[in-house]
């Protein structure tokens, strides 16, 4: 199987057919979803758009194991945990969703995806498509292998693939 992305004259190209594309603004849809925040709806959007929004008001951790495993508790004391999220979670949303935003615009370019200064937000992105996958499938580091077949399992293989040919471009090979 060739690789997906390639350095082509200071950028990275991804050779991307027209289901993978699909796959991908698709899981752009569901990451989105998943970090909306209605809480913050109420600011004003040059709040939201800086990441602002929400800041200061109390959070608690994310009943929904996969926003928990998105947006994860820094300390086990609880207390803590809580003055922590309250002063970073709404600017961790926001950073996350500008990256499903730069991988969206890159995929909707005409073919071949021109990455030209978004690399960093795409492995931001995969990691954290291959975090929800993951949590979904209850994967662990003991899992390298798994027999049968499922689609969501092919789905996060597929992701470490790609994740993988992206840091190989990036680290020269």
């Amino acid at each position: 199987m060739s690789r997906p992305f390639k350095r082509k004259k200071g950028a990275v190209v991804a050779k991307l057919d027209g289901n993978e594309r699909r796959v991908l603004l698709h899981l752009c849809d569901e990451i989105e979803e998943l970090l909306s925040d209605d809480s913050t709806s109420e600011a004003p959007q040059w709040a939201r758009d800086l990441g602002l929004a929400g800041v200061g008001e109390q959070r608690e951790t994310p009943t929904d194991p996969v926003v928990a495993r998105l947006l994860p508790d820094a300390y086990e004391d609880a207390e803590q945990a809580g003055e922590f999220r309250r002063l970073t979670e709404a600017g961790l949303r926001a950073k996350k969703l500008a990256h499903v935003e730069v991988v969206r615009r890159d995929l909707e370019q005409d073919p071949p995806v021109v990455i030209t200064d978004g690399v960093q937000q795409w492995l931001a992105f995969l990691a954290d498509c291959r975090l929800v996958l993951g949590t979904r499938l209850g994967v662990t580091e003991d899992d390298l292998m798994w027999p049968g077949l499922n689609p969501q399992k092919n789905l996060y293989l597929y992701l470490a693939f790609l994740q993988q040919s992206l840091v190989d471009v990036l680290m020269g090979e």
